[in-house]
């Protein structure tokens, strides 16, 4: 069923020594230099701001949806 064939192992593998090289970067700079209390808010600040912002969405798209009709019963 794959079309692409070996486009996707590379992107695969792509996208997992970037994971990983990213994960080597943070780690360093959160506990090898002076920086790492300021990478914690930095973090902290971009969760919190990634999850407030999936619940306005969510209340937005609850808010603007239009109504849907009830069926009467019976």
């Amino acid at each position: 069923m794959n079309v692409k064939g070996k486009g996707n192992r590379g992107t695969g593998a792509a996208l997992l020594i970037i994971a990983i090289a990213a994960f080597i970067i943070y780690a360093y700079f959160l506990i090898g230099t002076q920086y790492g209390m300021i990478i914690v808010k930095l973090t902290v600040l971009a969760a919190v701001a990634v999850l407030l912002t999936v619940l306005g969405w969510i209340g937005y798209t609850m808010l603007t949806a239009p109504r849907s009709e009830e069926k009467p019963s019976g």
